[in-house]
């Protein structure tokens, strides 16, 4: 008896991890493509999830047959194990040609794919592709269940996991202390390698700027950078503070935030803060996302209201003087911004989100 899980970013390793202390070992072994916290939750990392982690077209390019063979030998792999069902999280350029490969070579047991791809902003024939394959699908947000449920595909939802993760959230004693009493910044260069070679630059000019204002401005160093990269980011020479503890517990301390957009954007809504996003990519990568995205805004709190809360400096307009004037405007409103994430929140559904996947996998599968 056992579960087949594959993750391929931080967010989605922190998804496994909880997911697999949900179920508490009632479908017994854990095992597959995992990060920290799913090692640390009890699940076996026969592959790192750092695997995964390119960003954009071109990247990903260059990476097509690395990722060929590690589909190829995860699913043989599954269908070796033949788990009692798997569990795939994100990352759809990579899950859906391997839950496809999974099916062709003859597994019958149930699949699920938690936070689905965003099929209802661009590639709509994803949902056809996820019906048809016999995938149960757990989006976050509830217009998400509603796309998929239209489109016939298996779907169930009651609320966005943030809502338990941040529910009464404080870091810990230290943090807190650390920071107390400054006009703290938080400085978002972003997760993957690519993307903070991108937007390090812009920061730091950003964070220099602050200085200047009064502000104590602090970038965050994720830990699943590489090592290079995290040396990197911190030797810029720009006298900034640097954090590589959680990005939500810099945010938690901050006057407001200026980064990469992806999961942040909803955190940082989450905990009430404003938020400059950023989003920089290939050049290629970009081409493709205007021709084909659907939805006028990248940032998921804009995308829940249908209007900008949060200001979005795409591509070239990433720029510091930008950030500082989309910092200026919220400055001089304020209550309206916070208002409207409120607004927002409110569209966020219940708590108890990895219980309730937990309980329908295990009860799908006869646990």
């Amino acid at each position: 008896m056992s579960l087949f899980l594959s993750c391929g970013e931080a967010s989605g390793d922190h998804y496994a991890g909880c997911l697999i202390k949900a179920l508490d070992g009632r479908l017994g072994r854990c095992w597959g493509m995992l990060g920290p916290e799913g090692t640390t939750s009890g699940g076996h990392e026969v592959w790192s999830y750092s695997e995964l982690q390119v960003m954009g077209i071109s990247e990903g390019l260059k990476s097509l047959l690395r990722l060929s063979r590690l589909k190829d030998r995860m699913a043989n792999s599954v269908l070796k194990e033949m788990p009692d069902c798997v569990v795939v999280i994100d990352s759809p350029d990579y899950h859906i040609p391997l839950i496809k490969a999974i099916r062709r070579k003859g597994y019958r047991n149930p699949i699920f794919y938690v936070s689905p791809p965003t099929a209802w902003a661009w590639r709509a024939k994803r949902a056809d592709v996820i019906r048809d394959l016999e995938v149960t699908c757990f989006p976050l947000f509830e217009f998400e269940h509603r796309f998929y449920t239209d489109k016939g595909v298996e779907s169930r939802w009651m609320g966005h996991p943030l809502l338990d993760d941040l529910c009464d959230y404080a870091p810990d004693e230290d943090v807190m202390n650390a920071y107390s009493g400054k006009r703290i910044v938080a400085l978002l260069p972003g997760s993957r390698s690519t993307e903070v070679r991108r937007l390090a630059p812009v920061l730091r000019e950003v964070g220099v700027e602050l200085k200047r204002m009064g502000y104590n401005p602090v970038v965050s160093v994720a830990k699943s950078l590489p090592s290079v990269d995290r040396q990197a980011l911190k030797s810029m020479d720009s006298g900034l503070s640097f954090f590589e503890g959680k990005g939500v517990d810099l945010m938690y301390v901050s006057e407001f935030v200026i980064g990469a957009c992806g999961t942040a954007a909803v955190e940082a809504m989450m905990l009430d803060k404003f938020m400059v996003v950023l989003y920089k990519a290939s050049f290629l990568s970009y081409l493709v996302y205007k021709l084909m995205v659907k939805t006028q805004w990248v940032a998921m709190p804009n995308i829940l209201l249908g209007r900008e809360v949060y200001p979005e400096l795409l591509q070239g307009e990433v720029k510091a003087s930008s950030a500082l004037e989309a910092v200026l405007r919220y400055l001089k409103d304020a209550t309206k911004v916070h208002n409207d994430l409120a607004k927002a929140r409110s569209k966020m559904g219940d708590r108890g989100a990895y219980k309730f996947w937990a309980d329908v996998i295990a009860k799908t599968v006869g646990r």
